[in-house]
């Protein structure tokens, strides 16, 4: 197993980093946090340039579910689904960036 030498490898590696770091981190921060919306604008602007490998709806999902964890008051059980639906979209962004900068 080798890292992908390229521009786009490289880019798949930052993408994967920071999504595994959310992930973690989205636990801990808070829902009034700003911190998602820095995070989805810059994937939003990854699968319009590099990220053609990535569902859009999945992208879309996960945005939308941090939309509205950030803007309803939601009763603790709806909190926690929104929340699981955006850590499945996240799941699945890790699961394809891999491919692209690790040569197995």
């Amino acid at each position: 197993m080798r890292l992908v030498a390229s521009d786009s490898g490289y880019i798949a590696l930052a993408a994967f980093l920071i999504t595994a770091w959310f992930l973690i981190a989205r636990t801990e921060i808070s829902a009034e946090s700003n911190w998602p919306f820095i995070y989805y604008c810059g994937l939003i602007l990854y699968l319009q340039t590099e990220g053609s490998f990535l569902q859009p709806r999945v992208v879309y999902a996960a945005c939308a579910s941090a939309l509205i964890i950030r803007f309803e008051f939601l009763p603790a059980k709806l909190y926690k689904v929104l929340l699981l639906s955006e850590s499945a979209c996240l799941a699945y962004i890790l699961w394809q960036c891999f491919p692209h900068f690790v040569i197995l």
